[in-house]
């Protein structure tokens, strides 16, 4: 009787380890906490390019290394395919962001949205043009998993169809969420 006892504490125990250990967790982090499209977070260039060769390096808009292979395979298991991934380095010199670009479509740009919102809930943070009423470029943030970021975002052209589609995950929030706006999807709300 006495070890029966020892084994139901033990056990509940390590539940309620299991427990708090999760309780932190969240959905994108659920999901990406081990790396993104087949690689580590701690993924060396050289890891980067061997998994993905035949692309090319460059540098962003920022000064982050990049480097930006082709490549066709399903994203958040939607029909619709990437055309290219782009791999920031971050600033422990390691893999810290990964973009994936999609056919500019507005059936990929929708598919691509409600999946992340399905998946990760509404997003929280946007960055848009200041003062437009028609934005050349939208960017939905899913920052609440900080270091882990989400970002969906589109460009488009003066009629409004996306000329880019993109999904990004990243470890290295700051990489993302620069100029960004907080949301609320509260009713009767104020949205900072």
């Amino acid at each position: 009787m006495r070890s029966e006892l020892q084994i139901l504490v033990a056990l509940a125990s390590v539940a309620a380890a299991a427990a708090a250990g999760t309780a932190h967790a969240g959905p994108v982090s659920d999901l990406y906490r081990g790396g993104a499209f087949g690689l580590p977070w701690n993924a060396s260039s050289g890891a980067i390019e061997a998994k993905y060769p035949g692309g090319q390096w460059d540098t962003d808009t920022e000064g982050h290394k990049r480097y930006c292979a082709p490549t066709r395979q399903p994203l958040l298991q939607l029909p619709h395919q990437t055309r290219e991934l782009c791999f920031l380095i971050g600033s422990d010199g390691t893999m810290a962001s990964v973009t994936a670009k999609m056919d500019a479509s507005l059936a990929s740009l929708l598919a691509v949205v409600n999946r992340s919102r399905t998946r990760f809930g509404d997003f929280d943070a946007v960055k848009r043009e200041e003062g437009k009423i028609q934005s050349a470029y939208t960017y939905m943030l899913w920052t609440r998993d900080v270091p882990y970021v989400v970002q969906v975002a589109s460009a488009n052209d003066p009629n409004g169809a996306p000329m880019d589609v993109t999904f990004t995950i990243a470890d290295e929030a700051a990489l993302h969420t620069k100029g960004m706006t907080a949301v609320t999807n509260k009713p009767n709300a104020q949205g900072k």
